[in-house]
């Protein structure tokens, strides 16, 4: 067991998913999947937003990963 699992965890046992057909000519319910597709709209608006991104550089000190990750871990940054 890991060191940082808590042990009241350690009799669980993993997720097994089911047969996962891939020929699509099922609508797989149990993985939550839609058969439609996103309305048009909205993916020209996801498209639109990072385009307008790609002309920046990313922050080289990744600020908001540092930040979430320690929140996440309870430590200071």
């Amino acid at each position: 067991m890991s060191r940082f699992m808590n042990g009241k965890y350690a009799q669980l046992e993993e997720y097994v998913p089911g047969e996962q057909p891939t020929d699509m000519k099922y609508i797989k319910l149990n993985t939550n999947e839609s058969p439609f597709p996103p309305s048009p709209k909205v993916a020209e608006a996801v498209n639109r937003a990072e385009i307008d991104k790609l002309e920046l550089y990313p922050d080289p000190e990744c600020k908001a990963l540092v930040k979430r990750l320690a929140k996440t871990y309870g430590v200071e940054n």
